[in-house]
């Protein structure tokens, strides 16, 4: 049994934590979630109690149908990733390796969902999950760009701050505000072949083309391939910066 009274989360004692999980619901848009993800992940710190939250995240998460685990999967798999920020836990991982484990095969169950065909934002987002329920760096949390078509990252020519867009307004890098600068420099993204992809990029590509989400898949062929910089013209590996 947890006693939540020893255990913190950003405002304080824990106590209040059970009543938060058995409110929670799949609608992404309820209030619930809102209030839960502000005590165990504000801005990017977790606490003693985001970690004891876990085995009821993944009971709940196990109780819904694939298609309304978005959010609890997304919770925890961003709890975990948390974990190997200098405030987490080291033996987090070791700790709740079974309640990792199922995580994971729920995530895999979700990303197969066609129920969620019309929604490539929860499909990142569970991708990004996947990530961190296998304990892999960086891209546990940075694939959020995709959604928000957009990236930042620096030259490392010049070090001049670029934005890199993939969406909406093109596929192309520049110094400016090209959302209100008409006149903005660009030069052209280069996307990777999907075929000379490898290792994880490989992965990625793979799970979203095969499960229909083909805007995503697009979005990781720029996000894996080439820009220029707008100032030096020195060419960069857009992945490699984010990464950075």
């Amino acid at each position: 049994m947890t006693d939540w009274s020893h255990l913190s989360h950003a405002y304080g004692r824990a106590d209040n934590v059970p009543a938060l999980l058995e409110q929670l619901e799949p609608d992404p848009a309820a209030e619930c979630w809102e209030e839960l993800w502000s005590h165990l992940y504000h801005d990017g710190t977790v606490y003693s109690a985001s970690f004891a939250a876990l085995p009821a995240l993944t009971s709940t998460a196990a109780g819904w149908e694939p298609e309304d685990r978005v959010m609890v999967l997304s919770l925890a798999g961003a709890i975990l990733a948390g974990a190997r920020q200098p405030h987490g836990a080291g033996d987090v991982l070791e700790r709740y390796a079974a309640e990792i484990s199922a995580l994971l095969r729920l995530c895999e169950q979700s990303l197969r969902s066609p129920a969620l065909a019309d929604d490539p934002s929860g499909f990142v987002h569970l991708l990004q999950a996947t990530l961190a329920f296998e304990n892999v760096p960086i891209w546990d949390e940075n694939l959020d760009g995709l959604i928000d078509e957009e990236f930042q990252v620096r030259c490392p020519g010049c070090d001049a701050e670029l934005f890199i867009a993939m969406g909406e307004y093109g596929f192309f890098a520049s110094g400016e505000d090209y959302a209100t600068e008409v006149n903005a420099r660009r030069t052209p993204l280069v996307p990777a072949h999907p075929a000379e992809l490898v290792g994880l990029a490989s992965r990625l590509h793979s799970t979203a083309d095969d499960a229909g989400h083909k805007t995503v898949a697009e979005g990781l062929t720029y996000l894996f391939g080439t820009a220029a910089c707008t100032e030096c013209a020195t060419t960069f590996t857009v992945a490699d910066r984010v990464a950075r």
